[in-house]
């Protein structure tokens, strides 16, 4: 039994350690955690400013901007990490490896808290010199940050899913998911901006609600963890059946091979 549980932990630190050694020779990486999370930071936060000094509302681009760009690399990273082996031509050699899909999503897991660490200090710090924000509610903001952790892996689960099945031409959906979904979901804004049938599609969606509790941490929102919860587990169920039957069908089609 040790062995047996040893084996998956060994390679899901190694997609981790891949992922780290990639900072280090791909700029693309390196940008991901400066300046692109930098420049949706002081676009939003400079924005908001010139309008209001209302600190919630500068409270909800700061923690809004943060939980973004939490689900992102969480959606990201595992499957960044499966494209990267797709690209060099050594897909086949990892896929008959005895490493499973969720492997990847758990080493791509460890790999977002790291940066997520260094992206929640520098918008923190920067809120508070820049905009005078500072959070509290510690504990509340914490949960919240986790339920948004949590979003990522499940859109990283499906993106899996899409990636065994278009290989390449999966990357430009892979990049823009979170960002759509971060959208509808109201991230600096309440989702009855948008038409009915929208916002009863957003209410079904699991940023929505955790979105919802990082504002309920400053008063504008009223965040419910059972609703999250209750959005969270059957969009997860969902996610493995779709990537499991993707996986599957790739397989049979014979796609997870880059043909030379």
């Amino acid at each position: 039994m040790r062995i047996e549980l040893a084996a998956p932990c060994r390679r899901i630190y190694a997609h981790a350690y891949h992922i780290t050694l990639s900072l280090k020779r791909d700029a693309f990486r390196l940008l991901d955690v400066t300046l692109w999370p930098l420049v949706l930071f002081l676009s939003m936060g400079l924005f908001c400013q010139s309008f209001t000094k209302d600190p919630k509302v500068i409270g909800v681009v700061v923690l809004g901007a943060l939980g973004w760009r939490i689900i992102y690399h969480f959606q990201m990273e595992a499957v960044q990490l499966y494209m990267d082996n797709y690209w060099m031509g050594m897909i086949e050699h990892v896929m008959i490896s005895p490493v499973k899909w969720w492997e990847f999503v758990l080493g791509g897991a460890i790999s977002a808290v790291g940066k997520i660490l260094v992206i929640a200090l520098t918008f923190l710090v920067l809120g508070r010199v820049l905009f005078g924000f500072t959070a509290h509610g510690v504990g509340a903001t914490f949960l919240a940050f986790l339920a948004c952790a949590a979003c990522g892996l499940v859109l990283a689960v499906f993106s899996m899913g899409v990636a065994f099945l278009k290989r390449g031409d999966a990357f430009a959906f892979i990049f823009a998911f979170p960002d759509v979904i971060a959208v509808l979901s109201g991230v600096f804004y309440p989702i009855t901006v948008f038409p009915r049938p929208v916002q009863a599609f957003a209410q079904l969606l699991p940023t929505t609600h955790a979105f919802n509790l990082l504002k309920g941490t400053l008063g504008t929102a009223t965040g419910s963890f059972p609703a999250f919860l209750l959005t969270l587990v059957p969009w997860l169920l969902a996610g493995i059946l779709f990537t499991q039957w993707a996986l599957a069908k790739a397989r049979r089609e014979g796609k997870l091979v880059k043909m030379k």
